[in-house]
């Protein structure tokens, strides 16, 4: 075994002195319920970040591509759509660099990952609101792509909640967070005043507030004890190996533990294809968010169902209230009946809801039945996801935890890519609403399906004590 490098002992050396004063300081008086604020706000934050764009979709897409000129021409609505979801491919491919930031999150800690998550989405926010070209647009939209999947504020949230209660704590906080994007509708009536020229107004002060959020987390959050155990743990023993560096059978003990626990991405692709159990819930997730781009088109459906501005802006209002109350629901019944069968319920939500959504926007029913519709279906589909991630770090041990959730980021891209292809496809033959249906219902009742009969109830796992499994 070759000798350890100085430099790296030094720094390593340091690192640990560092976490154990860290540790032995403790927490000031009431920092976990400070720490659950920080995390709502940064839930808002994210939610704010994740849907603006969808909800406005028409409107750029009206000013960059039918009234104005992209590549020397202007273009039907279907037709800019498309080509703007092909461009997006580009800030879709600068996000799979996302999974190797977040595996950061396993070598440096939690809290620096998230004041740069903060930091990243309200530049992103801000670019846009600033932009006067399609090109200033897009690079916003690509810094968006990039941090928003980063969703440190929910290995925050797993990891300090108390294991029986981890669901409903996350839960009742991504409720409370999804409820901010009320405000959405709320600025397209009031500061876009229902008029999609204004379309940029709405992007200036969830920018500004994610300015504040990033404040907030370096001056309050610490980081996570999980984080700060394991990661002595680790360091110790690496100080141990050193010490008996000699000792064959140590060596061979050493190897052996470092060889599943290594912390980076393309470690935690090998360990997630080595684990069966693992591996199918990637890939059934994989089929499941191949559908994203079909569930987020739901502005467009409507606009090109001859919904007016204000009957889009209406029907806007309801998701925020039933994606919130969904979500609190699903944090109880995951801590009662576990994690699968309430992504299986959600699921089916979300597929039934759906089916409604289309049937009402292309009847131009009642702007409430519509929203309604469109705010069951997407919630149901959002809490699909987020229970199958969580199911995966309630698989995997502290020490790559976040590794393995960057290296689930990376797979799921090749689903959403087919996706993105086969509607940005589709929809220059067919009816939007027609592409979106046959693509994403199929991929949502078999994934849960398989879900249902392949994966492992995971309800109740400790994260201090999962190990590393052999098959």
């Amino acid at each position: 075994m070759s000798e350890r490098n100085p430099a790296r002992s030094e720094r390593e050396q340091h690192e640990l002195e560092r976490l154990k004063r860290q540790r032995a300081k403790g927490r000031y008086a009431m920092y976990f319920a400070v720490l659950l604020i920080v995390i709502v706000l940064t839930d808002i934050l994210d939610n704010l970040a994740t849907n603006i764009g969808s909800n406005i979709t028409s409107s750029f897409i009206t000013e960059f591509f039918v009234n104005g000129k992209v590549f020397g021409r202007s273009y039907e609505y279907e037709e800019g759509l498309a080509l703007h979801n092909t461009i997006s491919l580009i800030g879709y491919v600068m996000a799979l660099l996302a999974p190797f930031y977040k595996s950061l999150a396993d070598r440096v800690g939690r809290k620096p990952l998230f004041v740069l998550s903060a930091l990243g989405m309200a530049s992103g926010l801000l670019v846009i609101f600033t932009c006067r070209s399609y090109l200033v647009f897009l690079i916003g939209s690509f810094i968006l792509s990039f941090f928003i999947g980063s969703d440190i504020q929910i290995l925050y949230v797993l990891e300090e909640a108390p294991k029986d209660k981890r669901a409903t704590v996350y839960s009742l906080l991504k409720g409370i967070g999804g409820l901010s994007a009320v405000a959405i509708p709320t600025m397209r009536a009031t500061l876009m005043a229902n008029d999609p020229t204004q379309w940029r107004n709405i992007y200036l002060v969830p920018g500004l507030f994610g300015l504040a959020v990033a404040a907030l987390i370096v001056l309050l959050v610490k980081e996570t004890r999980v984080f700060q155990d394991k990661r002595i743990e680790q360091l110790s023993k690496g100080k141990e190996k050193s010490a008996d560096k000699n000792t064959a059978s140590a060596d061979a003990k050493n190897k052996q533990v470092e060889g599943g626990l290594k912390a980076g991405v393309i470690p935690a692709v090998k360990y997630i294809f080595k684990r069966k159990d693992l591996r199918t819930l990637i890939l059934i997730k994989m089929l499941f968010d191949a559908a994203i781009i079909a569930m987020t088109n739901y502005e467009s459906i409507m606009f090109r169902a001859n919904m007016s501005t204000e009957a889009i802006t209406t029907a806007e209002f309801y998701y925020p209230f039933l994606y919130c109350a969904a979500v609190m629901i699903s944090g109880f019944l995951a801590d009662k009946i576990g994690r699968k069968k309430t992504v299986v319920l959600f699921g089916l939500i979300c597929a039934g809801a759906f089916v409604l959504f289309i049937i009402s926007a292309n009847g131009l029913w009642s702007p409430a039945l519509v929203g309604i519709a469109y705010g069951l279906y997407l919630g149901g589909y959002w809490i699909g996801r987020d229970y199958m991630e969580i199911i995966s770090t309630e698989m995997v041990p502290t020490q790559i935890r976040a590794s393995i959730i960057g290296a689930e980021g990376l797979l799921v891209y090749v689903g959403m890519a087919v996706g993105f292809a086969f509607v940005n496809i589709g929809i220059l033959f067919a009816p939007l609403w027609l592409i979106c249906s046959v693509f994403a219902l199929p991929c949502i009742l078999i994934s849960v399906l398989l879900l249902a009969r392949k994966v492992k109830e995971t309800m109740g796992v400790d994260y201090e004590t999962i190990g590393e499994e052999s098959e």
